[in-house]
C-alpha cells in the first residue's frame, strides 16, 4: 500500500502540471489574439482597410495612388497576411479569428485582388498565401452556418 502511494502523487503531479501547460497556452493563444486585434483596429490599418474597400482598383489606378495611400494599403494587407498565418499554425484559436476578422477579412480579400495579382507577377510567387489561408478559412466556416 506505502508502495502505490508515490506513483498516485505523481500522477496527480503530472495531471497536474498538464492542466497548467493547456492554460497557459490557451491563455497565450488569447493575448496574442488581442495584441493582433489591436494592431488591426489602429488608425493606419483601419485607413488602409477603407482605402481597399471604397476604391475600385486595378493595375493603373494601385500605380496612380499616392504612396501614403498605397502603403496604407500595403499594410492592411499585411497585416491580413500575418493574421492568417497565425491562424494556419495555430498559435491562434480559429473561432477567436473567424468570428471578429473573418467576414471583414473575406471582403478585404476580394477587393485586395488586383494587389495580390500584382505582387505575384512582379515577384514570380504566390502573393499574400496566408492571407488567402484567412478568408478561404472564412468563407468555408461561413458557409457551414
Amino acid at each position: 500500500m506505502l508502495e502505490v502511494f508515490p506513483i498516485v502523487l505523481s500522477l496527480i503531479a503530472i495531471v497536474i502540471s498538464i492542466l497548467v501547460f493547456a492554460e497557459g497556452r490557451r491563455r497565450h493563444k488569447r493575448d496574442l489574439f488581442l495584441k493582433i486585434h489591436e494592431i488591426l483596429i489602429s488608425e493606419d490599418q483601419y485607413r488602409g482597410r477603407q482605402l481597399l474597400l471604397s476604391q475600385d482598383l486595378d493595375e493603373v489606378r494601385i500605380g496612380n495612388l499616392p504612396d501614403s495611400e498605397r502603403a496604407n494599403i500595403s499594410r492592411a494587407i499585411a497585416t491580413y497576411d500575418t493574421l492568417g498565418l497565425y491562424l494556419r499554425r495555430r498559435y491562434l484559436v480559429e473561432d477567436d479569428v473567424i468570428s471578429m476578422w473573418g467576414d471583414p477579412a473575406s471582403r478585404a480579400w476580394q477587393a485586395a485582388q488586383p494587389f495580390v495579382v500584382r505582387r505575384a507577377r512582379r515577384s514570380g510567387l504566390p502573393a499574400y498565401p496566408y492571407f488567402r489561408y484567412l478568408a478561404e478559412r472564412a468563407n468555408s466556416l461561413r458557409s457551414r452556418v
